[in-house]
């Protein structure tokens, strides 16, 4: 009986809320990365320059280290990203992959070592992808101009500890013999961007570009936002458990909300009004839930504005030519940049559905005559039928829908500042940053991170990293490419070696075609 309980609070419960999780599971990163920041350890508000500056720092689009006019890009980024607090391989390593038996204290602890000995401690998880098919730049001497197309989906998925030790031990009054939190939520949101970018000198101590010179840019990139699809779910429950087997009592209070867009509202309405208002208790939420329900993905569903603000310092400082970094000038730069102001309104055919009940078992009282007639004494198919039908649909799944117009969803928006100083061949970075939300990727949490290029024979770099806080533990990052003049053919990746701690990440970027003249 425990199994099956544990199947219906999982199945049923959750899997309402999960009925929409077949809508792209692809998730970008808060801060936009390239082949070349992902191999730095993941910033780039001083150094990244053309189009991809737009999503990063409007303001180094005055930037060339190539003393060209012009840059455009053909599948030009691509970028993917997985990780979180909750994503923790050593752990998953260490007690689900050796055949080990996962008795009650067993799971007790690895749920410590996954997420602390609070008892009210949660994890949460983001990973994504994100695309830029074409980009544009041109500079002037006084001001410069861009144009960017990005497609981004992004969103994160979290539990509460007891959701976490619900799955590994169903309804166990051992663990549930005190009322504990049961929490769980996800969302998901998909758009394309199409980003203008301008900037522009706004002050300098010299006519020259020379050793000594400084100047200041300062740009701004508004963006037209095209959403494709929103979904987010959310549980937030009390359980407690108390006898067992079949004389189990178990008390849930709970309450979610699931809010949608396009086909997926119109398919859950109906299940409502079919089972709510027209009474047909044989209705189930599966029979309205199809690939249908998610075959308008990819079509516009709302519209909204944004905006990526930047300023860089820029100092010329001296010529360097020493035998290892070799010839050139030294330069330090310096900026602050508020990126992914903004947000979306999704307005074709919102939905927001609600319920908050108790579900209280006090054991199962079995009526076998009515098994033999309905059931032809069939005791499995009643059981499913209790569990599945009667429980699931009747209170886990009698939700009502509210009268909502749209979604108003805003972006990941994040404060940042970095620095970089390139001498010759030698270049080293250092940023740090903050998140205003926990969306996707994007963390409260500050972040650092620090990254070292070197140019062997100048167009081959070899770039290392390390990245520290945000939504993930310690990474190493690295990357390689070619880099000419007049072309860019570049990767990165970014790793954790531990994720025992802070949890997992995985990222990595391609620069695509990258032209400049």
């Amino acid at each position: 009986m425990t199994r099956l309980f544990k199947n219906h609070i999982i199945s049923v419960s959750i899997t309402i809320l999960l009925s929409a999780a077949s809508v792209d599971s692809t998730l970008a990163q808060a801060l936009h990365s390239t082949s070349i920041s992902t191999a730095l350890g993941g910033g780039g508000s001083s150094y990244i320059t053309g189009y991809h500056a737009n999503f990063v720092n409007p303001a180094n689009l005055m930037i060339s280290d190539h003393d060209t006019r012009v840059n455009f890009g053909i599948i030009g980024g691509v970028h993917s990203s997985a990780g979180g607090s909750l994503v923790k391989i050593k752990l998953y390593n260490e007690h689900f992959t050796k055949g080990q038996t996962i008795d009650t204290q067993r799971a007790l602890q690895i749920s410590d070592e996954w997420f602390g000995s609070s008892a009210h401690s949660a994890s949460r998880a983001g990973f994504g992808v994100d695309l830029v098919p074409l980009g544009a730049s041109y500079r002037r001497d006084d001001m410069a101009f861009s144009v960017a197309a990005r497609a981004r989906t992004l969103g994160n998925a979290g539990m509460s500890k007891g959701m976490f030790e619900l799955v590994l031990t169903g309804l166990n009054s051992e663990v549930f013999g005190d009322p504990r939190k049961v929490d769980f939520s996800t969302e998901l949101l998909g758009m394309w961007e199409l980003s203008f970018g301008f900037a522009m000198e706004v002050w300098r101590n010299s006519d020259d570009h020379a050793p000594g010179s400084m100047r200041v840019f300062a740009g701004a990139a508004p963006k037209i936002l095209f959403g494709l699809g929103y979904v987010k779910m959310g549980l937030e429950s009390q359980l407690q458990v108390s006898g067992r087997d079949l004389e189990s009592t178990v008390v849930h209070d709970f309450e979610y909300y699931i809010l949608t867009t396009g086909n997926l509202t119109g398919d859950l309405t109906a299940f409502y009004e079919e089972r709510r208002i027209r009474g047909n208790k044989d209705a189930v939420l599966d029979d309205f839930l199809d690939d249908d329900s998610f075959s308008d993905l990819g079509g516009h569903k709302g519209t909204g504005f944004g905006m990526d603000l930047g300023a860089t310092f820029e100092w010329y400082m001296t010529d360097v030519s020493l035998p290892v970094i070799g010839t050139g000038p030294q330069i330090l730069r310096a900026s602050l940049a508020i990126t992914d102001l903004g947000g979306i309104r999704f307005s074709r055919n919102a939905g927001d559905f609600r319920a908050r009940d108790t579900f209280l078992w006090e054991g199962l009282n079995v009526d076998f005559e009515y098994i033999d007639e309905e059931f032809d004494g069939d005791f499995s198919n009643y059981l499913d039928y209790v569990l599945e039908d009667s429980i699931g649909s009747d209170i886990y799944g009698n939700f009502v829908p509210r009268d909502v117009n749209s979604h108003r969803v805003g972006l990941t928006p994040m404060i940042h500042a970095g620095g970089s100083l390139t001498m010759g061949r030698l270049g080293i970075m250092l940023d740090i940053g903050k998140g205003t939300n926990n969306r996707g990727v994007n963390s409260r949490r500050f972040y650092t991170a620090l990254g070292a290029e070197y140019r062997v024979l100048r167009v081959w770099p070899v770039r290392i990293g390390m990245r520290a806080g945000g939504y993930s533990g310690v990474n190493l990052s690295a990357g390689t490419g070619l880099d000419f003049k007049n072309f860019e053919f570049s990767f990165g990746a970014m790793t954790t070696p531990s994720s025992t701690r802070g949890g997992m990440n995985l990222s990595a970027a391609w620069s695509g075609l990258v032209f400049r003249f």
